[in-house]
């Protein structure tokens, strides 16, 4: 991803802050990371399937034969080109429209979603994907309301944001707004329980990377420093944006 010099230059101490060497944060190499996220990613993608009922992505269980039979989401999913994975999980109708530009295509979502650091040092038996492992957004657990354009998908850019040259870039995830382009709305209002169709699993460097991020705090380049995101969705509505 292209580093923002302009927001660099604007928060200058920061910056140099966030510029130590690489040995001060245990930083891999950059292409080194990408390598380990993709190795995350396939692992993830073996250990956990879709449960039946509502789509919910679940790990194997090795010690239960009851869920042996469940394709795991590596068999059913595709890898696009920007290292993205789309796993479109069988038998839920979905023949809506398409986000194919959150600038001009508002959504509704119900999801679950959370981010990981992938490393190659861990414990013995444990997977690349298990490190910060931690819940980014999620609608299913509290109230269970979708959600209308969450912020890594589309949010305005007030005059306040722009004088400091913030952009959609420090905001939105790439990676998700390429994925759901595979993704039809299923046409459906959000008051039911979910219907999960699928997945989409971003590597870090189509989601942040190292760049700056506009947080509530300001901008900022370690909250979610090499970190790769889990999206488990139902896509409701797709509408023009007003």
């Amino acid at each position: 991803m292209m580093k923002k010099w302009g927001i660099c230059l604007l928060v200058t101490g920061l910056f140099f802050g966030a510029c130590k060497s690489d040995d001060d944060f245990n930083e891999l190499p950059q292409d080194e990371q990408n390598q380990v996220d993709d190795l995350a990613i396939l692992q993830y993608l073996e250990d956990h399937y879709f449960e039946p009922e509502r789509g919910l992505i679940k790990k194997f269980d090795p010690e239960n034969e009851s869920d042996d039979n469940y394709p795991n989401l590596k068999s059913l999913g595709v890898k696009l080109g920007s290292g993205v994975w789309v796993v479109q999980r069988p038998g839920v109708t979905a023949e809506g429209p398409i986000a194919n530009n959150n600038t001009q295509d508002s959504i509704l979502i119900s999801m679950h979603s959370f981010s990981f650091v992938a490393s190659n040092d861990v414990n013995a038996g444990q997977r690349a994907y298990q490190l910060g492992y931690s819940v980014f957004e999620s609608t299913i657990n509290n109230q269970g309301t979708p959600k209308w354009d969450p912020s890594f998908y589309y949010r305005p850019i007030t005059p306040e944001m722009e004088d400091n040259n913030v952009n959609l870039s420090h905001i939105v995830i790439e990676g998700f707004t390429e994925g759901i382009k595979h993704f039809p709305s299923t046409q459906t209002s959000g008051a039911d329980l979910y219907n999960f169709q699928g997945a989409i699993i971003v590597p870090s460097r189509a989601a942040f990377g190292r760049d700056f991020v506009y947080t509530s705090s300001g901008m900022d380049n370690r909250s979610f420093r090499d970190r790769s995101f889990v999206f488990n969705f139902e896509l409701h509505k797709v509408v023009p944006r007003n």
